[in-house]
This record gives structure tokens, C-alpha cells and sequence, in this order.
């Protein structure tokens, strides 16, 4: 697997004012496996971040979501079975209104929504996903 800039996203529920958040496969080629992270991943070649965002939010839960905005771009480090790089990772703010119920996971162990103090309480909370949290709070 190439090791390439990505596209993650904060996923807000407004009824819930909750985030959501996927535990990942625990899979040892896959980068943080069995670990709490955002949605989102790889951005193909002469792909816009978030044509890749949308294409991967749509492949991992099959749904739609709106009032997309990008907060920010990271120097991120992605560790993959020994090789670590520096990546671009690309931070959007994004909404939706679905139950977990009507989630249709495609990748990873499960999906849950947590406010951000829940989700940094977890021990297995990607180091992605804690870096992005203290880098971007006050814009979400």
C-alpha cells in the first residue's frame, strides 16, 4: 500500500451534537489498525481533497453529507508496516443527520458517534485523530 495525502473529516450530528468517529479494522498493513480515527483516507493522483473526501465517506459508510468546508491542511506522519512519510492531510468540517442504524459500514470494525472529550478519553484513539483534535477544536 503507497502512502499518500489524504482527506479526513470531522462528521457532526446536529441532533447529537456528537461526532463521528470508526474503529478500524485491525488489519497490520493498514495504518492504525484497531484504532479510533476519522472518516476519510487516500487522495488518488490529480484528485481535488475533496472530490477524494466525498468518494471516501461514500465507499466506507454510503452516505451523503452536506455544508462540507475545509478547515485546514496537516503535516501529518503515517507509519505503514515500517516506512514512515509525511503526508499532506486535509481537515474538513462536515454534517449529517443519520441514526448509526442507517450507517452502512463498508470499512472498519464499527461506527459511533462520541463528543470530543468521549473520543479522547479512548485508549485507542489514532494519533491522527488526537493531533487533528488539538489542532482544530476551536473551528468545530
Amino acid at each position: 500500500m503507497e502512502l499518500k495525502d489524504g482527506a479526513k473529516v470531522f462528521i457532526k450530528n446536529k441532533k447529537l451534537g456528537k461526532y463521528l468517529f470508526v474503529l478500524r479494522d485491525d488489519k497490520p498493513n493498514i495504518p492504525n489498525p484497531n484504532c479510533w480515527s476519522l472518516i476519510g483516507g487516500g487522495i488518488e493522483k490529480g484528485e481535488e481533497p475533496i472530490k477524494a473526501l466525498k468518494r471516501e465517506v461514500k465507499e466506507e459508510i454510503g452516505i451523503e453529507l452536506y455544508d462540507i468546508k475545509k478547515i485546514g491542511v496537516l503535516d501529518v506522519p503515517l507509519t505503514l508496516m515500517g516506512e514512515t512519510k509525511i503526508v499532506l492531510g486535509h481537515i474538513f468540517l462536515a454534517y449529517i443527520d443519520a441514526d448509526i442504524k442507517d450507517i452502512k459500514l463498508k470499512e472498519g470494525q464499527r461506527v459511533e458517534y462520541f463528543t470530543l472529550d468521549e473520543i479522547q478519553k479512548k485508549k485507542n484513539l489514532s494519533s491522527g485523530a488526537i493531533s487533528r483534535i488539538k489542532e482544530f477544536r476551536d473551528l468545530l
